[in-house]
């Protein structure tokens, strides 16, 4: 038990009108002193001769203590601390009712702020990072929220969703790149926020690159892109926009098919001001070379400005023909070259523009067939000269030759190479001059020396 203030001055010295020594007051205040002496005081702690408890402080006794709690004496009537004297650490085992901060609430190291129970927290494991932890899910009810740096999902099943019953989904694929979903199939919209669009505007882009290439600089760079670009200026009846492809190289597909799908598409220079292709649904299919058209397609076929060299031709019809006014299909092999015909050749009409047909067969023939009972025809000058019948060759004219073999009907004339038979020669020659080997007349025969010379041929 504390020692309790017990009045020294018995005698009553201190008292109005009597004399009053230093003792009396020394042994007051050593009275006084021993009764609040820190270790051996009286401590009003509510047991007898100690004094009741101390309920209630302060000059306005604003702070009331009960059995359980500390409390203002009016709602909200006392601060606990002040900006400038401020209580050191709290330590509180149990729940914390705070209806808000004015200030910073620092947690030291990385101990955490928790929820429920062990599983929801917030605390920070390292300098520089925060870490929510939940069990199931981490909601942010709040309109937007804005992250001012990365976001990294680290998961390789990490999913990405969108909508108020999660219908859009982007799905991580490992080391390979995101999938995206959506229950009427996935549409990616790029749009441009310009408020007035211009020919030569970019609407949106598609661009490929490897930043990360080892070798640096150029290897860096993009090196194909898809672009769409305003053809014309955007007006209420006129969104003309051209889809541009480009590549350093070339565009490849090595599987299934390419498909380009428009009722009008042109394909054109980086600048747009030459043309190298373009085609309009039901309409043609233009091609150019340096800004010029060469080759149309048309309902009847193809049309074509200028020349064409091919290694072969394979016709799938059956007919080669010309829309040239004058009807002519020239054929004209380079330098010494021939055009070679492999089968049978069906022709009208044959106009022989150089003075050789020739053979490069190898036997040299050169056959000249027509069909059923036809002839051929040789002229000179518009004129007949040789004839095919059904038993030879009829000639119109005079033929000169070195040698003949066969029968020959008709005159034969004199020529400057022609022999005279001599009596007793009996060979097969074209002679100016014969001999019968003998005659028959009404008595006898007649020998050569006598016979008739004629001027015929002998076979």
């Amino acid at each position: 038990m504390g020692t309790g203030y017990t009045r020294n001055d018995t005698a009553n010295n201190i008292a109005d009108g009597n004399v009053i020594n230093a003792a009396d007051f020394d042994g007051e205040y050593d009275a006084i002193e021993a009764a609040f002496n820190s270790s051996s005081g009286h401590t009003h702690d509510g047991t007898a001769a100690e004094g009741g408890a101390v309920t209630v402080i302060g000059p306005a006794q604003q702070l009331v203590a009960t059995a359980t709690s500390i409390n203002p004496s009016t709602n909200a009537g006392l601060d606990l601390g002040t900006s400038s004297l401020q209580f050191k650490d709290l330590y509180v085992d149990g729940v914390a009712y705070i209806d808000s901060f004015s200030g910073d609430m620092s947690i030291d190291t990385n101990n955490k702020l928790q929820f429920r129970d062990a599983d929801l927290s917030i605390s920070s494991t390292a300098d520089g990072q925060l870490d929510i932890a939940s069990d199931t899910t981490v909601k942010f009810t709040s309109p937007e929220v804005i992250m001012t740096d990365d976001v990294r999902l680290q998961s390789d099943a990490a999913v990405l969703t969108f909508g108020a019953d999660d219908d859009i989904k982007l799905t991580h694929v490992a080391d390979t790149g995101l999938g995206a979903t959506a229950a009427s199939g996935f549409q990616l919209s790029l749009q441009t926020s310009d408020i007035s669009v211009d020919s030569g505007n970019t609407i949106g882009k598609i661009s490929f690159n490897a930043p990360l290439e080892d070798s640096g600089s150029d290897a860096r760079l993009v090196g194909a892109e898809i672009d769409a670009v305003a053809e014309n200026n955007f007006g209420a009846a006129d969104n003309s926009t051209a889809l541009v492809f480009k590549t350093n190289t070339s565009v490849v597909n090595t599987t299934g098919e390419l498909t380009v799908q428009g009722d009008g598409i042109t394909v054109q220079s980086n600048t747009g001001t030459e043309k190298y292709m373009d085609m309009d649904v039901n309409g043609a299919v233009n091609l150019y070379h340096n800004n010029v058209k060469k080759i149309e397609t048309t309902a009847d076929g193809v049309d074509i400005s200028g020349d064409i060299s091919v290694g072969n031709i394979n016709l799938d019809g059956n007919t080669v023909s010309s829309t040239d006014s004058n009807g002519n299909i020239n054929l004209s092999p380079n330098g010494t070259g021939t055009v070679v015909i492999n089968t049978d050749l069906d022709i009208d009409n044959i106009n022989i523009n150089g003075n050789a047909i020739t053979s490069t067969d190898t036997n040299g023939n050169i056959d000249i067939d027509p069909n059923g009972t036809g002839v051929v025809t040789l002229k000179y000058n518009n004129s007949d000269v040789l004839e095919t019948t059904s038993s030879g060759v009829t000639v119109t004219g005079t033929v000169t030759a070195t040698t003949f073999s066969g029968a020959i009907l008709g005159t034969v004339a004199a020529g400057s190479t022609g022999v005279t038979q001599s009596q007793g020669d009996n060979s097969t020659k074209l002679a100016t001059t014969a001999y019968v080997d003998a005659a028959t007349n009404a008595g006898g025969t007649t020998s050569d020396a006598s016979a008739l010379a004629f001027a015929i041929a002998l076979g």
